[in-house]
C-alpha cells in the first residue's frame, strides 16, 4: 500500500455521501442481446425522457454480457461499432470512442465518473464484468449531464439490478476468473452484492518474433502477471415520492507491465514497471425526488485512489530506477432539475468536483523520499437544455452550457490561470415511417488537460507543459435506424474537429530525449458507424458491426486510429440454456509514433473467438452450466500500439450457476 495510505471504514463512507442515483431506471429491452439505439434503453447517468432527443447509443444487456463472457469491461466493450479499445504503454485498457483519445471518453458507474481526476482516465481492465447490470456508449456531443471532459463519448455503467449469476473460469498460465453477483428485495429494500477477482501468471505470445525486444523465448509474455480483487455492494428503495440508491466499490489489484518489445533497450529503453499496489475505493449515492412541478434528481460521488508504481533499470526486475507513490481524495456531486415550461421540458444541471493528488517521488540507489508534493484541481459545470416538440413525429433537444477549470494548488509547479469554456448542442430527431427514424445532432465541447498532463514527469519520461489549453471539439453525426420485425439496422456518419487537441513531441533535454504534450494543430476525422442484427433462423442470429474513420491532423493520420474495425457473429441458441457464440473481429491497418518519432504502420488483423454455454442440471431452481471460451483461436498478431500485441491464443473453462 501507498505509504501514509489509509482508506476510510463503512461508517466513514456512509457519511461522506450526499445522494444516489435513481433504481427506478428501466432496464434494458429484453428483445435482442445488442442494444442498439432504442427509446427503452434508459441509462443512469442522462436518461432517455419523453421527448429528450439523444445522440447515438451503443450498449450490452445482461443476456450479451454473459454471452460473451468478458473478464472486464474493457473486453466487454471490444467488437461495439465505433468503440476502441487499447492498452497502453502503463498498461491501461481504454476506450477511445471514433477515433477520440482516451481522456475524451468519460465513464460513469451508476451516475458517477469512475476515473481517476490526476489522470482523466480509468483502467477498464480492473473493473470487473461479473458485477455490471448492462452498459452503453454514448457517442457524439452527449447530455448536459456527463459535464466537462466528455469530448468523444461517455461509457454509461449500471451494476446489477436484479437476478444472480456465479462463475468461475480456468486458462492457461494460472489464468482466473471468479465471480458473483446477486440482487436481492429485502423488505422495502433492494440489495446488490457482487464480489470478482480476477489472476493471471502470465498473458499468451502470439507469436515471439513478434517481440525482438526484452521478451525471453517461450509463450509466457514477460512481466504480465495480473491479481485483482472486487467487492460491490449497493441498496436502494422509495420512501413516498423519494427514490435512492447507495452503492459502493473496492478494487484491489497488483500487476507488471508488459515492456515495449520493439525498442532496443541500448537505443531507448522501454518502460520496465510494476504496480505493487493499485486501490480504488469508490462511493456513490444518488435519489430522485419530485419537487413541486419539477423533478430533481441527485449525484454525489467520493473517491479514494492510490498507487505505486515500481520503475527498473532494466528486464531483470532486480535493480529500481524509481519509485513513485500517489493517494488521491476526489469529492463531487451534479444536480439536475427538470420542469416544463409551457409545451416544451427544461433540464437544468449543475456539477462540481474536486480532487487532491498528493505524489512522492524517489531515487535510487539512494533511495530516499522527495517532498511529498499536492496538486488540485477543480471542475465545475453548469447548463440547461430544452425539448422542443415539433409535431406528432419530431422533436428537438437544444443545450447551452459552461465548463470551467482551475488548479489552485500545483505542487512545485508553477500557479495556473483558471479556464473556461462555453459549450452547445442541438439535436433533431424525426419518425419517417414506422419503421424508419432519422436522428441529427451536434455541437462543442471541451476537455481540460488532467492534472498529470499539466505536470506530471512519468518517472523522468516526460517533460511537463503547464501552458496547455483547453481542447475544444465540434462534432455533428446523422443517425438513421430502420427497425422492422425481423432485423434493425443502425447506420451513423460522423465528423469531428478538434483544435488544441493534446498531442505528443520528443525533445531532447540535457541529451535525453524526452516526451512532452503539447497543442497540436486542428485535428479532423470523419468517419461511419453500422451496425445490423438479423435473425437467420430459429434461435440463430447474425450480427454485424463496423466501423470507417479517417483521422488527421496537419496533412498526416492521427496515431493507433484503425482506419476499418468490423465484427461478424453468428449467435445459435436452440434451446433455453443452450448457446454457441462465434466471432470475427476485424481491425484495419493503422499508424503509430515510433521511439524515434517518426510513424510507423500497424498492420491489420483478423481474430476468431468462440464462445459456449451447455446445460448440465439445476441446483436449488438455478441452472448450473458449462462454459467455455477460446479468444484469438488462429493465433493472429494483433497490434494496437507499437510493441505491445494483443495476447495469443487463450482459453478458458469452467461453471456457471444462474443466468
Amino acid at each position: 500500500m501507498p505509504r501514509g495510505r489509509v482508506f476510510p471504514g463503512p461508517s466513514l463512507l456512509a457519511a461522506g455521501l450526499l445522494a444516489a442515483c435513481p433504481a427506478s431506471a428501466q432496464t434494458v429491452e429484453a428483445a435482442m442481446p445488442l442494444a442498439l439505439p432504442d427509446e427503452a434503453f434508459i441509462t443512469v447517468t442522462a436518461p432517455v425522457l419523453p421527448g429528450r432527443v439523444a445522440t447515438p447509443l451503443v450498449g450490452l444487456k445482461a443476456e450479451a454480457l454473459l454471452d460473451r463472457q468478458p473478464r472486464s469491461i474493457g473486453d466487454a466493450l471490444r467488437g461495439l461499432p465505433g468503440v476502441a479499445i487499447r492498452t497502453n504503454s502503463r498498461g491501461e485498457t481504454s476506450p477511445r470512442v471514433r477515433g477520440g483519445e482516451e481522456r475524451q471518453t468519460l465513464v460513469f458507474l451508476d451516475g458517477a465518473p469512475l476515473a481517476v481526476p490526476w489522470d482523466g482516465r480509468i483502467d477498464l481492465g480492473l473493473i470487473p464484468a461479473g458485477i455490471i447490470g448492462s452498459l452503453s456508449v454514448r457517442k457524439g456531443a452527449g447530455a448536459i449531464e456527463y459535464g466537462a471532459n466528455a469530448v468523444a463519448g461517455a461509457v454509461d455503467l449500471q451494476s446489477r439490478r436484479s437476478g444472480a449469476v456465479a462463475q468461475a473460469q480456468a486458462g492457461p498460465f494460472g489464468m482466473a476468473n471468479l465471480s458473483g453477483a446477486a440482487a436481492l428485495s429485502l423488505g422495502d429494500l433492494d440489495v446488490t452484492l457482487g464480489v470478482a477477482h480476477q489472476a493471471q501468471d502470465a498473458l499468451v505470445v502470439a507469436r515471439t518474433s513478434a517481440l525482438p525486444f526484452s521478451q525471453p523465448p517461450g509463450r509466457r509474455r514477460f512481466n504480465t502477471d495480473l491479481s485483482a480483487t472486487s467487492l460491490f455492494g449497493a441498496v436502494g428503495g422509495r420512501a413516498g415520492g423519494l427514490t435512492w440508491r447507495a452503492s459502493l466499490l473496492h478494487i484491489d489489484a497488483r500487476r507488471g507491465i508488459a515492456p515495449e518489445s520493439d525498442r532496443d533497450p541500448a537505443v531507448n529503453a522501454p518502460r520496465y514497471w510494476r504496480y505493487p499496489d493499485w486501490q480504488l475505493t469508490q462511493a456513490q449515492a444518488a435519489l430522485e425526488l419530485p419537487v413541486g412541478g419539477a423533478t430533481a434528481r441527485v449525484v454525489a460521488w467520493r473517491q479514494w485512489f492510490g498507487q505505486a508504481i515500481l520503475a527498473y533499470r532494466d528486464a531483470s526486475y532486480t535493480s529500481l530506477r524509481a519509485r513513485e507513490d500517489n493517494d488521491d481524495d476526489t469529492a463531487g456531486a451534479r444536480l439536475t432539475l427538470t420542469h416544463a415550461a409551457g409545451p416544451a421540458t427544461l433540464r437544468w444541471s449543475l456539477s462540481h468536483s474536486q480532487a487532491d493528488h498528493l505524489q512522492t517521488d524517489t531515487q535510487f540507489p539512494a533511495g530516499v523520499p522527495g517532498p511529498v508534493l499536492r496538486y488540485r484541481q477543480t471542475l465545475s459545470s453548469g447548463g440547461v437544455e430544452a425539448d422542443v416538440p415539433l409535431g406528432a413525429r419530431t422533436g428537438l433537444t437544444l443545450g447551452l452550457g459552461l465548463d470551467r477549470s482551475s488548479n489552485p494548488i500545483t505542487g512545485d509547479k508553477p500557479a495556473q490561470p483558471a479556464r473556461q469554456a462555453a459549450t452547445f448542442s442541438a439535436a433533431l430527431k424525426t419518425r419517417l415511417s414506422d419503421t424508419l427514424v432519422l436522428s441529427l445532432s451536434g455541437g462543442r465541447r471541451n476537455r481540460f488537460a488532467s492534472a498529470r498532463e499539466l505536470f506530471g514527469e512519468a518517472l523522468g519520461r516526460f517533460a511537463p507543459n503547464p501552458e496547455l489549453a483547453p481542447e475544444q471539439v465540434w462534432l455533428a453525426d446523422a443517425e438513421l435506424v430502420w427497425r422492422t420485425t425481423r432485423l434493425t439496422l443502425t447506420v451513423n456518419p460522423f465528423w469531428t474537429r478538434a483544435t488544441g487537441s493534446i498531442g505528443q513531441r520528443l525533445l531532447v533535454v540535457d541529451g535525453r530525449t524526452l516526451r512532452q504534450r503539447f497543442n497540436q494543430g486542428p485535428a479532423t476525422s470523419f468517419g461511419l458507424d453500422a451496425a445490423l442484427q438479423l435473425p437467420l433462423a430459429a434461435g440463430i442470429t447474425l450480427e454485424m458491426t463496423g466501423s470507417a474513420l479517417h483521422a488527421e491532423a496537419d496533412g498526416q493520420p492521427l496515431p493507433q486510429r484503425p482506419f476499418h474495425e468490423a465484427m461478424l457473429a453468428i449467435d445459435w441458441a436452440p434451446g433455453e440454456a443452450f448457446d454457441a457464440r462465434i466471432e470475427a473481429r476485424h481491425i484495419g491497418p493503422a499508424r503509430d509514433l515510433g521511439p524515434d518519432g517518426r510513424l510507423a504502420r500497424l498492420p491489420p488483423a483478423t481474430e476468431f473467438n468462440l464462445r459456449t454455454r451447455l446445460p448440465l442440471t439445476r441446483i436449488a431452481g438455478a441452472r448450473l452450466s458449462l462454459i467455455g471460451a477460446i479468444d484469438n483461436i488462429g493465433n493472429a498478431v494483433t497490434f494496437t500500439q507499437l510493441g505491445l500485441p494483443l495476447p495469443g491464443r487463450t482459453w478458458r473453462i469452467g461453471l456457471r450457476l444462474g443466468g
